[in-house]
């Protein structure tokens, strides 16, 4: 197993410090312009594609090279177990990434925390591990879609596009990294074999060969329903291609301005005041605000947007860190460390990661702050309650300023908010009749004496997490006092047929699917929970589960399995439907039969 090892470390060695060197010449140049540790979200995704697309190129040309007849017949028929043998080459491998990806990352983050300035929290340095375990998790998807049946082995390429979709951060994320590779890992374990091709007869086995086929069909299946909508496009009849979107659908709530929805909103209400109401819209300004879906999270790997702050006039620039809590100030010009910045003058820690919004303005999860130039501090000026969470930074709203948190949208004094540096004090707080995570807008027009709120929930509409959208319209008199005016039905402009497919496909796959984007992660209070869907659709999915059923008695009927196995398929089939199907299909071969010849007719004696 040693020398195995060494074999394929002198094969590739020059080809990993090549890659290393390259990885850390871009890291290098881009230091020097940017600070890596402070960039968006999207940086830090191309990154780790190309590590992916990196480690599975690795693992496909590997397997590739010896996945032909006669090298794998030499390579597995030597004095070793398979799967020693199999651990020589993914462990050579596993190193090599190592020196290629997570080393380079690793000098950059020293050079940045012992010759600069920049801050380099502890959450930094777990980003080579996590480049590290991406590129080794693209590396073992390659490896199997080489070493399995090339039939369906291309599938285990789903498990690294788990990492765009999952939920959980920091910690929780490597550990769902680990996760993927510890399933890959065993996918390619059971693939290695002198026949591949040849199925195991372990059901555990079978079961996890067939998950990812089963997701990958799935995916495959929902992915034809843009096909209609493209169709839909094309003719002309799609609501979201149409000049005039169809009248009371969610399309034209996220298309309408804000006086529109207004409007809409108050178009059937009863109230004595909506006819007063409706030129008062007419002539009136609209603020309109769309809540944020995610909130920075303490040492997540990543930023949603750079948390960083510059002061022109003091020649300062300042950068949140997560291991302090606080911001840390650096020089513009000379970029020399200046010290710390935290809340007001005793410099308390944030609560939270903390981010800025315009010149002055600061926000997190729990407060709005504002920095003061003049005395180079930073004064809390919003907080909101405990178990609320802020989805709406400060805006203006009239002469007031509107805040919505997951709970509520409150509104505070304007004159005080310009003239004083004191924490304000709300005037109004205004409910939310509905969960934070589908609700797509908030309309808000300031009238003589209160306000009139619509807030409008379609988000989710699409994905068919939001089966019954609507627009509820709130009067809000002087004292805070709101009462419901108007509420009203929003259709959903798309056959639910299409927008909840990825039910009726396979509800057993769809709640497959939500629980990995949920692993390891926190209770998001921005992420709504699915709606139910309809009775219609739910009889959708148990004919689809029952016509999947019928398939596999007559398919498995035509394959070689043996009677417990032959059933067993059955039944899976009929429990998570048409996806199942499709990996019965793929995983197992028609059963060849032999055509026996008609006997030739004997000639007759005379």
């Amino acid at each position: 197993m040693i020398d195995l090892f060494k074999c394929e470390l002198l094969r590739f060695r020059w080809w990993a410090l090549a890659a290393g060197i390259i990885n850390l010449a871009v890291l290098g140049f881009l230091s020097r312009m940017v600070d890596l540790a402070q960039q968006p979200l999207v940086v830090y995704q191309v990154f780790a594609a190309v590590y992916a697309v990196a480690g599975a190129a690795l693992g496909l040309y590997q397997m590739g090279a010896y996945r032909k007849p006669n090298q794998w017949l030499n390579l597995l028929h030597r004095p070793l177990h398979p799967l020693r043998i199999a651990g020589a080459l993914t462990g050579m491998c596993a190193l090599l990434l190592l020196v290629a990806v997570a080393l380079p990352i690793a000098l950059v983050a020293m050079y940045q925390e012992t010759m600069t300035a920049r801050v380099v929290d502890l959450r930094h340095w777990m980003l080579p591990i996590a480049a590290w375990l991406i590129a080794v998790t693209g590396y073992l998807a390659g490896a199997y879609a080489m070493v399995g049946n090339r039939r369906y082995s291309f599938a285990a390429f789903l498990l690294p596009n788990l990492y765009m979709y999952a939920q959980a951060s920091g910690v929780a994320m490597l550990a769902v990294q680990c996760a993927a590779i510890a399933f890959l890992a065993v996918l390619l374990a059971i693939a290695f074999k002198p026949d591949p091709a040849v199925q195991s007869r372990n059901p555990a086995a079978v079961l996890a060969v067939a998950l990812p086929v089963q997701v990958g069909a799935y995916f495959l299946m929902w992915m034809l329903g843009f096909g209609i909508e493209l169709f839909w496009t094309v003719s002309g009849t799609h609501p979201l291609s149409s000049l005039e979107p169809p009248k009371g659908g969610h399309v034209e709530a996220d298309r309408a301005e804000g006086k529109d929805m207004l409007l809409l909103g108050i178009e059937n209400s009863r109230d004595p005041e909506a006819a007063l109401w409706r030129e008062q819209v007419a002539l009136s300004d609209v603020y309109t605000q769309y809540p944020m879906r995610n909130l920075p999270v303490r040492n997540s790997l990543t930023n949603l947007s750079p948390l960083e702050l510059g002061d022109g006039e003091n020649n300062l620039w300042m950068v949140f860190s997560h291991d302090r809590a606080r911001f840390v100030t650096r020089g513009l010009r000379d970029q020399r460390a200046r010290g710390e910045l935290g809340v007001g003058a005793a410099q308390a820690e944030f609560p939270a990661p903390t981010m800025p919004i315009g010149p002055v303005y600061l926000f997190n999860a729990h407060a709005a702050y504002q920095y003061d130039s003049e005395q180079k501090l930073m004064f809390e000026r919003i907080r909101l309650p405990q178990g609320e969470v802020m989805t709406v930074p400060p805006e203006p709203a009239g002469d007031n300023i509107v805040v919505l948190s997951s709970r509520a949208a409150y509104f505070y004094p304007g004159r005080e908010a310009m003239s004083g540096l004191d924490l304000l004090q709300p005037l109004m707080r205004v409910p939310m009749p509905g969960h934070v995570g589908n609700l797509s807008r908030m309309d808000v027009i300031e009238l003589l004496d209160g306000y009139l709120v619509s807030f409008t929930y379609t988000w989710g509409v699409w994905s068919g997490d939001l089966q019954h959208p609507y627009q509820m319209v709130l009067r809000v008199d002087g004292k805070g006092h709101a009462r419901e005016v108007a509420r009203r039905a929003i259709r959903n402009d798309l056959p639910a047929a299409y927008t909840d497919r990825n039910t009726w496909l396979s509800p057993v796959l769809r709640a497959i699917c939500l629980g990995a984007q949920g692993l390891f992660a926190a209770d998001d209070p921005l992420t709504a929970k699915p709606q139910p869907v309809s009775q219609r659709i739910l009889v959708l999915a148990a004919v689809c589960c029952l016509l999947a059923l019928l398939g596999a008695i007559w398919l498995s009927a035509r394959q070689q399995h043996s009677p417990r196995g032959r059933w067993a398929w059955v039944l899976l089939c009929g429990v998570v439907g048409l996806p199942a199907l499709a990996s019965l299909w793929l995983m197992y071969r028609r059963r060849e039969t032999l055509r026996v010849a008609a006997p030739s007719a004997l000639p007759v004696a005379a």
